[in-house]
């Protein structure tokens, strides 16, 4: 006989309940940012935060797979300004599959706000013409 806790099997295992939020917001902002940037010019955006999301994912990791070792380690100052200049998708993303950076919570406050700082320099090149 079954009990209410026994089974092994979850619809939507742990790793995945992380990844799917940090996945989702994404591939919300690379289309968003797709649709919004100026035709001439979206390939330029989508690249460059791109190149940047994956420079801020590979430090991420290499920063996690250093503190389990003991080796040397990359500043938080240098991730935050990777963050802050286009690398926070990557940074977010790192975040949940290294389950690194994500209890400290000084570092989110600073990494929220460069996010933030990032999106409204963004927006204002996007839409400065318009205003």
């Amino acid at each position: 006989m079954k009990h209410k806790g026994s089974s092994r099997k979850r619809s939507f295992p742990v790793r995945g309940r992380r990844l799917f939020p940090a996945l989702l917001v994404g591939v919300v902002f690379f289309i968003g940012l797709a649709i919004l940037a100026p035709a001439s010019e979206w390939r330029w955006f989508v690249g460059f935060y791109a190149l940047m999301s994956a420079i801020s994912f590979s430090l991420y990791g290499l920063d996690k797979r250093s503190s389990t070792r003991g080796g040397w380690r990359t500043s938080e100052a240098r991730l935050h300004l990777i963050e802050l200049l286009g690398g926070w998708p990557g940074a977010l993303l790192a975040q949940r599959v290294f389950r690194h950076k994500t209890r400290k919570m000084s570092f989110l406050v600073v990494f929220y706000l460069a996010t933030a700082v990032n999106l409204a320099v963004l927006g204002w090149l996007l839409f400065a013409d318009n205003l």
